[in-house]
């Protein structure tokens, strides 16, 4: 009895299954895989049936994205030009830079924010100034002593000014001044961000181009190495196996080359976007060496007092210090001054009535079980506010020593790479001499020669691994600003929307495009 009660259940499940599935939307039947029978299937879903849900899934219309016409002219709107031009083979970093920050959106977001959190500061110190507020009123009012409808109409005149409130309206605006600050600090924070990621691409460009120099020379180096070992090869005093491994070296060199050039033209597309324009073959780099000198514990010391992350955060904590108080006040009597004018006008009974009314209003919380919660949620984002910029404060000192480190590691590695390069040269021109004399195999002069490379290259990365620790602790210390500053002298213009940016279609810049140099 027992199996044929739980026969005919799994009977009756298995039709409602079958009945979601037809009554099931048309759309929505991609999602079967997830009501497959685990007995049939093993518990997982076929690859058939995961496949057809994908392109169920994938292929299903979307709407498009919608972009207001500001939007598009913004996106529209002339980019401003380098001094050295469109296209220019070197440009000056720091130009580079200032063109970065003025065309990013995102500095452009956070100014928005500034001038928002500003507008803040004005609404809490209105709230100093009295309210005028005015009321009217038209229809029928039944007279009591007459039983008839008597239409009239009255208006008025309220004038409020708040007098003691527990600091509420202090406190707010204070709140509101510290919160305009953490905006502005943001800002600047921000606008450090960007100049620290035109300046990476721009070193990192600058060593792919340094590099693809570097392994250029290598080639030639070989190629004419190539030749001599083909003569000794026919004049019968080397083998194939000598012109085999050099023509292997030479596919290795040419191999490392195209990944140096992709690199170089990664570099170029990210710059094109930040410039909007066709990035520059190279900058000139500014001698930052004054940054190293200040030594570590100034520079700890500015950072803490210059850092524009740090500030922004306890700009944020006096904020939600000021809000803890805020709710406090809320605890105490509020006393104001009010005056009403009202005058009243009627119909039938011809009853005229004008007054003035002053007075003070005191309100005093009895019972509101809100302000205690208030006030314990304002306590601890005040507390969570400052562990917050306590954090950023250990923080940015840590990363502020390690780029410390990085900047004394590389000026000795960058020192021990050229005494490595000088020995190596001396040694590559006497072991191809040696080789020329037959006395020793072909491996030595191209394992010299890849040493050769590979320390030239050691000393490039050392050099900018340097230079970028050191904009890094420029930026930390709150030094990256005037750096900027006073190296960029002309300001660039603007490009008019006749001017091309250097760009074609495709996205590449045009290597051959001439620069123009047009300052504003």
């Amino acid at each position: 009895m027992a199996r044929s009660w739980l026969a005919l259940a799994c009977t009756c499940l298995m039709a409602g299954t079958s009945l979601a599935e037809d009554l099931r939307p048309a759309g929505d039947r991609g999602l079967r895989l997830m009501t497959i029978d685990p007995l049939q299937t093993g518990g997982t879903p076929s690859g058939l049936d995961l496949r057809l849900t994908m392109m169920d899934q994938m292929g299903s219309a979307s709407l498009p994205i919608r972009r207001p016409q500001a939007a598009r002219d913004i996106a529209n709107e002339p980019s401003l030009l380098l001094r050295e031009g469109i296209g220019s083979v070197s440009a000056d970093l720091m130009d580079a830079v200032s063109v970065a920050i003025e065309e990013s959106d995102l500095v452009r977001s956070l100014s928005a924010e500034k001038r928002a959190a500003q507008a803040g500061v004005s609404r809490a110190s209105a709230a100093f100034l009295p309210t005028v507020s005015g009321n009217a009123w038209v229809g029928g009012d039944r007279d009591s002593s007459l039983s008839v409808n008597d239409p009239g109409m009255n208006a008025g005149i309220s004038i409020a000014l708040p007098l003691l409130d527990g600091g509420q309206r202090l406190y707010t605006k204070r709140s509101a001044e510290s919160r305009a600050l953490a905006a502005a600090a943001e800002l600047r924070s921000v606008t450090e961000s960007v100049a620290l990621e035109t300046i990476n691409a721009a070193i990192d460009l600058n060593l792919a181009t340094r590099q693809a120099k570097v392994l250029e020379d290598n080639l030639r180096d070989l190629g004419t190495l190539r030749k001599a070992v083909r003569g000794r090869v026919d004049a019968g005093r080397a083998t194939e196996g000598d012109a085999a491994e050099l023509e292997a070296e030479l596919s290795d060199v040419a191999r490392t080359l195209v990944i140096t050039s992709s690199s170089a033209a990664k570099s170029r597309a990210i710059l094109s976007s930040q410039l909007r324009q066709a990035a520059p073959g190279g900058f000139k780099l500014p001698n930052l060496e004054a940054v190293p000198r200040r030594g570590l514990d100034a520079l700890v010391d500015l950072t803490h007092s210059r850092n524009s992350g740090l500030k922004a955060n306890w700009h944020r904590f006096d904020a939600a210090e000021n809000g803890r108080k805020v709710a406090k006040g809320r605890y105490f009597p509020r006393l104001d001054l009010k005056t009403d004018y009202k005058t009243s006008r009627t119909t039938r009974t011809s009853r005229n009535t004008d007054g003035w009314s002053v007075g003070l209003q005191l309100t005093v919380p009895l019972v509101d079980l809100t302000t205690t919660a208030d006030v314990r949620e304002a306590d601890e984002l005040a507390n969570a506010a400052m562990h917050r910029a306590l954090s950023e404060d250990r923080k940015a000192e840590t990363q502020l020593r390690v780029d410390w480190i990085e900047v004394q590691s590389a000026t000795k590695q960058a020192d021990l790479s050229r005494r490595k390069i000088k020995a190596l040269r001396t040694s590559y021109a006497a072991k191809v001499d040696q080789y020329h004399a037959g006395l020793i195999p072909i491996d030595d002069v191209l394992l010299t020669r890849r040493q050769l490379t590979m320390a030239t290259s050691e000393e490039l990365e050392a050099v900018v691994t340097r230079f970028a620790a050191i904009t890094r602790l420029a930026a930390t210390s709150g030094l990256l600003a005037e750096i900027v500053g006073t190296e960029s002298g002309k300001e660039p213009r603007r490009r008019s929307k006749g001017e091309t940016t250097g760009i074609p279609d495709g996205g590449e810049p045009r290597p051959s495009l001439p620069g123009v140099v047009i300052a504003r």
